[in-house]
């Protein structure tokens, strides 16, 4: 048979599971992303003759790589930042903060450093492993995400995962730059460090955070000031959103802003303004989320053709011990060493610190950094990410819907309590 047939035959039902598994009855007890993984990695090993994507050592396919890794990040991020109706304010977001400017660089460091410690990488290097590592995935984070706009579920442990998945892959970018400019000037630091800190960390985080907003802004106020209800009730809600969410991505890079960034703030902040209970936020969900699974069944089949047929050396006991240490020790320590003190009960300080899901966006940013400079580990960086990202598939794809169930049925057995006690004043 046709390669090209199998492929279409294989993607067709990968689509049709991601519509149909989760329908089953014990669904949550099947980890669909590894499955599709282990199903794609049998099928290009035992049909030599299949197309496959290798982006270590093709530099055509590092470039489809990153494309293709970017435009599903793209499309998450829209649907993650469609998908929040709590309004923005420091206190009720102070977790979100916290997990950023506190979690993400700790994590950052410790990815560096034990890239160091165990693999003896170059600074460069150690930092790019680092900065791709940092990010958690919305592509990955469904089963602890939100709901859908204006359906609920924004208890602290889900809002916190969700929005920190939304906004850490744009805040990953100025430590890929970072690792570009250690890179570039052969491991020193110097004074090009002030250049990158005023450039590449403030600037560029600034610019997509305020086309973000203007965007996301113009963008509810042309619907629901603008357009007649008749227009909004069309079909093309979800093409107009989407377009408005690409027209933030391209803006901002066209600005030198992280268009990432920009995504998630502009789909954010449309829901803040005029009408955020407004029913019309269901459809551009929906749209964002289908074109998203599609990429993500594309994914799953690259990812397993990629580790079926490219000589990753991945099961090396460096590997599997950087990734133990990074998903066991150094997410969970940081994630609660920038939670402490908060008002949060202990079971969602431990769901929020240990769930930092890892998936497409490192390989996007890994892909990026191939793409433009020059690292000497290159090929060991893609052994150590990819196996560190199965793993995370396994550990928290296996765990994330138990914790959240925990949650779930302590936030009920509250409210039980809460509605046996008697409001009225005793006689």
């Amino acid at each position: 048979m046709d390669p090209k047939i199998i492929l279409y035959i294989f993607f067709g039902l990968a689509l049709l599971g991601f519509t149909w598994l989760p329908t089953l009855k014990g669904a949550r007890f099947i980890n669909i992303p590894l499955l599709y993984f282990f199903l794609a990695a049998l099928l290009f090993g035992t049909v030599a003759s299949l197309p496959t994507l290798n982006p270590v050592s093709n530099d055509l396919h590092t470039e489809v790589t990153e494309y293709i890794t970017e435009l599903i990040v793209i499309l998450s991020l829209a649907g993650a930042g469609l998908s929040i109706d709590r309004s923005f304010r420091i206190r009720t977001w102070m977790a979100t903060l916290r997990l950023l400017c506190i979690a993400m660089p700790i994590c950052i460091a410790a990815a560096a450093g034990l890239g160091i410690w165990l693999f003896g990488l170059p600074l460069a290097d150690a930092i790019l492993l680092g900065a791709c590592l940092a990010p958690t995935d919305p592509v990955m984070a469904h089963s602890v995400q939100v709901g859908p706009p204006n359906k609920g579920g924004e208890d602290p442990a889900r809002f916190s995962l969700t929005t920190e998945a939304g906004l850490n892959d744009g805040l990953a970018f100025p430590f890929v730059y970072l690792a570009l400019g250690v890179a570039e000037h052969n491991g020193q630091l110097g004074s090009w460090l002030v250049n990158w800190t005023a450039y590449d960390l403030i600037y560029r985080v600034t610019m997509g955070t305020v086309v973000g907003i203007a965007i996301g802004w113009l963008l509810a106020h042309y619907v629901f000031r603008i357009s007649d209800e008749a227009e909004r009730e069309d079909t093309r809600e979800g093409l107009f959103v989407m377009a408005a969410i690409f027209l933030a991505y391209g803006v901002a890079e066209a600005m030198h802003g992280y268009g990432f960034l920009a995504v998630f703030v502009a789909a954010a902040a449309q829901r803040q303004n005029v009408d955020k209970y407004n029913e019309y936020y269901q459809k551009p969900y929906q749209f964002a989320t289908q074109l998203e699974r599609i990429m993500a069944g594309l994914l799953f089949i690259a990812l397993g053709g990629l580790v079926a047929t490219t000589d990753l050396n991945l099961l090396n006991w460096q590997n599997f011990e950087f990734a133990i240490l990074f998903i066991f020790l150094a997410r969970p320590v940081s994630g609660l060493l920038s939670l402490a003190r908060m008002k949060l009960s202990k079971l969602e300080k431990g769901a929020i610190a240990f769930l930092g899901i890892r998936g497409f966006g490192s390989f996007y940013y890994l892909a990026y950094a191939q793409n433009n400079g020059s690292f000497a580990e290159m090929n060991q960086l893609w052994s150590i990410v990819t196996i560190t990202v199965l793993i995370s598939l396994f550990v928290h794809g296996n765990t994330a819907t138990m914790a959240m169930r925990w949650i779930d049925h302590r936030q009920s057995r509250k409210a039980q309590r809460r509605q046996h006690i008697d409001p009225s004043p005793p006689s």
